[in-house]
This record gives C-alpha cells, sequence and structure tokens, in this order.
C-alpha cells in the first residue's frame, strides 16, 4: 500500500470520528434546550457536563427553593417570615449568588437581595431581622441548595437542605427532599439533620 493509500485511509477515520462527536454533540445539546429554553445552535456544553444555565432559568429555580423553604419552615413548625433578606455574595467562588433578579414576594412573603454588608448592618440594626446566605448548585439533573439562616443580630438559627431532580418528561425541577439542622440551644454538637419533605410529601402530613 503506497503513501496514498494510507492518507486517505486517515482522512476517512478523522471524518468518520468528526461526525460521530458532532452527533454525540448535537444530543447533549437538544436535551440542554429543553431545559434552558436556548435553541440547540446556541446551547453550550463544558469538560465536566455541566449545564450554562440562562440567567430566567436560574431565577426559576431559586425561585422554587425558596417557596420550598417557605413552605417547610412552616410545615416544620410554623415558623413564618416578616421579610426575608438574602444575601448577594459574589466571592469569586462556585456558590456566589448568581446575577438574577428574584420576584418581589414569594409564597406572600417579602423578599429582598442585600449585599453582606448591608446584611450585617440590618442584622445590628433589627434584631429580628432574618438574613439568610443562599449557596446553590445546578446543573442538567439536578439542583442542590443549602440554606443558612440568621437572626437575632446575626445568630446561626437553623441549616436547610433542599434538592431538585430534573424531570425529562416534564421538563422541569422537581422537589426531591428537604431536611434541616437545628443550630439554636445546642450543646456544641453538630445537630441532628431532620428531614422535612421525601417521598413526595412533607413529613407528618396525615
Amino acid at each position: 500500500m503506497n503513501k496514498n493509500n494510507y492518507l486517505l485511509i486517515a482522512l476517512a477515520w478523522t471524518v468518520c470520528l468528526v461526525w460521530t462527536a458532532c452527533s454525540n454533540m448535537k444530543t447533549d445539546l437538544t436535551r440542554a434546550s429543553k431545559i434552558t429554553g436556548e435553541s440547540t445552535s446556541t446551547a453550550t456544553t463544558d469538560t465536566t457536563d455541566q449545564l450554562s444555565v440562562q440567567q430566567a432559568d436560574l431565577s426559576k429555580i431559586y425561585t422554587q427553593a425558596i417557596a420550598a423553604f417557605i413552605k417547610g419552615a412552616y410545615k416544620n413548625d410554623q415558623t413564618t417570615f416578616d421579610t426575608l433578606f438574602f444575601g448577594k455574595h459574589v466571592y469569586g467562588q462556585p456558590d456566589d449568588f448568581p446575577n438574577i433578579e428574584l420576584p418581589e414576594t414569594i409564597e406572600k412573603t417579602p423578599v429582598r437581595l442585600v449585599t453582606p454588608e448591608i446584611g450585617q448592618y440590618k442584622q445590628q440594626e433589627r434584631k429580628s431581622l432574618i438574613y439568610v446566605n443562599m449557596m446553590g448548585w445546578v446543573d442538567k439533573d439536578k439542583a442542590e441548595f443549602i440554606i443558612v439562616v440568621f437572626s437575632n443580630g446575626g445568630q446561626h438559627q437553623y441549616d436547610y437542605f433542599i434538592d431538585f431532580i430534573y424531570n425529562t418528561a416534564q421538563s422541569k425541577f422537581e422537589l426531591d427532599k428537604i431536611a434541616f439542622e437545628n443550630y439554636l440551644n445546642r450543646s456544641g454538637e453538630k445537630p441532628e439533620r431532620i428531614a422535612v419533605y421525601k417521598d413526595g410529601k412533607y413529613v407528618g402530613d396525615k
């Protein structure tokens, strides 16, 4: 076999591999577009297969998580909130609060985004103020949130852990589970994590 034949075979293999890779990428982008609302021509994926979620979609899932927190807190011990202040922390970390807009009211509760500095000032100014540090990780298969609640001038109150699973058939995130840890009146040990919502219902429901 001469040199030209080798070159033709190598070229054929290259074309085959490129076509296969493009076909796989198209499948991934089609699924990503269902979640983000993007067209497949503009959707992108990164090396960790992490979904690049648009701001509107992030706003939607963060709103869902906050609503789940408010409902979970009420189901847990009938807690209601006058106003929730969320810290918009941006420190160059993966769990930074995203650049999104939230509704002014979620589950009939006023919601405000403030910088951590303003949040700290407000906590000292008004002891009863509820300040929340919210961290989230969202990809195409699931979304996980930790909500850290402070009050009484900045005292650590609770941690809520809220998980969603993406329902491909319905093209939406669905609540999977909620659990919380109570940091009030603890004796130095890490508090027990207690389920609030699991198996499709709030724990304690009849």
